[in-house]
């Protein structure tokens, strides 16, 4: 890198057109390797509180803690956010029936795509005030680098005992997003601020996640249960995971730092149509996987996947417990997907009546599945 340049005054632009390229929360990391960080993910993979995330193993921790392993002459990081707490969505009109929730984050329009389009719109800015030989490298989530680490160090928040950043402005309604560069720009300090003797986040978990402050077992999580979980949800966890139906906000909600956020999303990640905080459970049962791709298309919901979500509304709807969903259940015991099958034999368990045991009866001589017939048993032995 050029000797000459100016790189305090470098840093001041390179924050203001972050800025300009919408991204309100700004701030400068060392591009050092995140110690700290990685002894804390070896310990909980060695607690076994990934279990459930194959590939989230020991390597993959290291390697994610050195950004040089993505650019060997890294120097520094630049720490964006954005937030995504939009305005509450009023019920879509005209879909009675039980509803279930989906997390604020997954309301609107899949922030990876979203927050690319514009880190390759800042980055191609950035080229232009920077010296020659600049490199850049973009991260948004999905890649290998420590994002709540960089935004800590950056002086972007602080790690609340949820395990989640928390922000003065925002609170921990942000998405996160990097730019790994050569450019040697001055590091910003971390902010002292942490969240004392509060513990709200702790209790307001109802699957007891989070097992100590910071430290959450992700296989209790609901978030994990009801998005990267691919197959059925433990028993014993499903009443605890009420009507979400994808992701959770509870531990968010009982944040103190939260309910002075600011309500500053941009409109991408406002509530969507079709979607929303509280959709109508009985038309998503009934989806099929055209429907689905159709209805969630460019959204965060497409993670978990028809199988997946259908799995979630099952669920939701056993632990509501309203007759009304039975009819509905029973068609879904002849859905194609054993998933979707066993779950639903499972929430006409829950909710119970004549006509929930029929369908279960019913279903029970066709099944071929041995782990749907498993949960039709333990369905029709329930008082």
């Amino acid at each position: 890198m050029d000797t000459d340049v100016d790189y305090g005054a470098l840093k001041v632009a390179v924050k203001r057109l972050a800025r300009q390229h919408g991204f309100p929360l700004v701030g400068v990391a060392s591009a050092a390797p995140f110690e700290r960080a990685e002894r804390s993910l070896l310990e909980r993979i060695e607690e076994g509180l990934f279990s459930g995330l194959a590939w989230f193993t020991a390597d993959r921790a290291r390697f994610s803690c050195d950004p040089r392993n993505h650019l060997p002459d890294a120097r520094s990081l630049i720490a964006l956010g954005v937030s995504y707490n939009a305005p509450e969505a009023v019920d879509e009109p005209g879909e009675a029936g039980p509803r279930g929730r989906v997390a604020r984050y997954a309301r609107g329009k899949d922030y990876h795509r979203e927050i690319g389009d514009r880190l390759k719109a800042y980055c191609a800015d950035l080229r232009t005030l920077g010296p020659p030989g600049l490199a850049v490298k973009t991260f948004v989530d999905t890649g290998r680098l420590v994002d709540r680490a960089v935004a800590e160090r950056a002086g972007l928040g602080w790690y609340g005992k949820n395990s989640n950043l928390l922000t003065h402005r925002f609170g921990s309604w942000v998405f996160l997003a990097e730019v790994l560069t050569n450019l040697p720009l001055p590091p910003d300090e971390p902010v002292r601020t942490h969240c004392g003797s509060c513990e709200r986040c702790r209790p307001a978990c109802p699957t007891n996640a989070i097992v100590r402050p910071g430290v959450v077992d992700n296989d209790r999580c609901i978030s994990y249960l009801t998005i990267e979980l691919r197959g059925p949800i433990p028993r014993d966890l499903r009443p605890a995971i009420g009507d979400w139906i994808f992701g959770c906000d509870l531990c968010q909600e009982a944040c103190p730092v939260n309910r002075k956020a600011e309500t500053a999303a941009p409109p991408a990640y406002w509530p969507s149509e079709g979607i929303g905080a509280r959709p109508a459970l009985l038309p998503l049962l009934r989806l099929s996987e055209e429907e689905f791709r159709t209805r969630f298309r460019s959204t965060p919901l497409t993670r978990a996947g028809r199988r997946g979500l259908l799995r979630n509304v099952c669920v939701a709807l056993g632990n509501l417990g309203d007759p009304t969903s039975v009819p509905a259940l029973a068609e879904a015991l002849g859905d194609d997907e054993p998933l979707v099958r066993g779950h639903a034999a499972w929430a006409l368990g829950r909710i119970g009546g004549d006509e929930a045991r029929r369908a279960l009866t019913d279903r029970r001589s066709l099944e071929s599945d041995r782990w749907v017939r498993e949960e039709i048993d333990l369905a029709l032995g329930m008082p």
